[in-house]
């Protein structure tokens, strides 16, 4: 996996991610833990075996995700999780709305509210047009970017506002890219 070897070294091993994945969710106390388009399986090692499930589109990522980390990994649509009800303690979306339409995105949003359980927490990173935080590498990369709906923290916030309450949210530089990240709660 070319891509991935790369944007682990322009994004300094995903350091930045990984502290505010380690700071929103309790990982010491456990809980069932939804990675929603969890690609190669990078984030999987923060989390216990038991109670971490990956899913991607991608039956290349996922045969790979699952030969490289521990979890659980399956090749799922976003839009309709195989999942129950209440299903997940916490749900990660990491660099993975920016590939939907809003009409997929929404979908997205509503079946991670469907498979949370009440007091569960969502934080979502995204690739984002932040102009304050832009360079020319940035845009560079974005206009090369396969995720043609890089939208600014505005259109993000408001999207997840229908389904969640948004209880925190920043933006940063990691690397070379620029991220806008939300905790959102159940509403």
């Amino acid at each position: 996996m070319l891509f991935s070897w790369l944007r682990k070294i322009m994004e300094l091993n995903f350091s930045k991610q990984k502290k505010i994945i380690k700071e929103t969710f309790d990982l010491k106390s456990g809980g069932k833990i939804l990675d929603i388009g969890c690609g190669t399986g990078e984030f999987a090692g923060l989390f216990s075996q038991a109670d971490y499930y990956g899913i991607d589109i991608s039956a290349q990522y996922i045969q790979y995700a699952a030969k490289n980390n521990k979890g659980s990994f399956k090749v799922m649509e976003a839009t309709k999780l195989g999942f129950p009800d209440d299903s997940f303690d916490y749900i990660l979306i990491m660099a993975m709305l920016h590939h939907l339409n809003d009409g997929d995105a929404k979908r997205v949003l509503s079946e991670a509210k469907r498979v949370l359980r009440p007091e569960g927490k969502i934080l979502i990173i995204e690739d984002a047009k932040i102009e304050k935080l832009e360079n020319s590498i940035d845009k560079f990369i974005q206009r090369y970017d396969k995720g043609a709906f890089i939208r600014t923290p505005d259109q993000y916030r408001n999207m997840a506002a229908d389904f969640f309450l948004v209880n925190f949210e920043q933006s940063f530089r990691s690397g070379c890219f620029v991220y806008y990240s939300l905790v959102l709660k159940n509403n």
